[in-house]
């Protein structure tokens, strides 16, 4: 195949992927908003999930239960999105990155950047009852609420219960277990805040953390 033919070979194929897309929108929500699916994309709870205009929904992901999903989102492969019992709300323009994990009650704001590799799970398993199996216990939901414009890194952990703040920054590999206020910088393990914005000087300032002997 010469260059020309492969050139007309992939405008068709993208052609194609638009046209399924747009009846794929039609007939599973009932108008012609475009939704990009990929391959082995799988979508489930119709009467109780939806999805806004221009979102993406690359190959192999999975939503199921009572997720919200605005427009112009872009989930990217391997991705998992579950809600069952509680639910999930993801806000417009946000950009949830491949291998990501988001389960139970979430709220995630417009404008957010989840990158690669994150688990977001609002929930805890409970195991008070010592004479009982922790997984027969089951599990509480204490929910997880990410604000507008909040930056994720990859490899982030963030634990049940967790607020952040718009307009702040989860560094790669942070485990989140405190809220996190506006305009933060977060980082380590246990999650710290770093840095925080001045708005009198209109800078990122540094958190000098104190030690104490115990």
């Amino acid at each position: 195949m010469n260059y020309n033919s492969l050139r007309v070979f992939n405008k068709v194929n993208q052609l194609c992927r638009n046209w399924r897309s747009q009846l794929y929108s039609l007939f599973v929500f009932g108008s012609s908003k475009y939704i990009y699916k990929g391959k082995n994309v799988h979508i489930y709870g119709f009467k109780t999930l939806s999805i806004g205009k221009a979102c993406h929904i690359m190959d192999n992901s999975d939503i199921r239960g009572n997720v919200n999903i605005g427009n112009n989102v872009f989930i990217h492969e391997n991705v998992l999105i579950r809600s069952m019992e509680c639910s999930i709300s993801i806000g417009n323009n946000t950009t949830v990155n491949r291998n990501t994990n988001i389960l139970a009650q979430v709220t995630i704001g417009s404008n957010v950047s989840i990158a690669p590799n994150v688990v977001i799970v609002g929930m805890n398993h409970v195991f008070s009852n010592l004479d009982d199996t922790i997984k027969s216990q089951g599990s509480t939901s204490k929910g997880i609420i990410i604000e507008d414009d909040v930056l994720i890194g990859a490899n982030s952990v963030i634990l049940a219960g967790i607020t952040i703040g718009q307009h702040s920054i989860i560094g790669a590999g942070t485990i989140v277990t405190q809220s996190v206020p506006p305009n933060s910088v977060v980082a380590g393990n246990p999650g710290k805040v770093i840095k925080q914005y001045n708005p009198q000087t209109k800078e990122w300032e540094n958190i000098h953390h104190k030690i104490t002997d115990k």
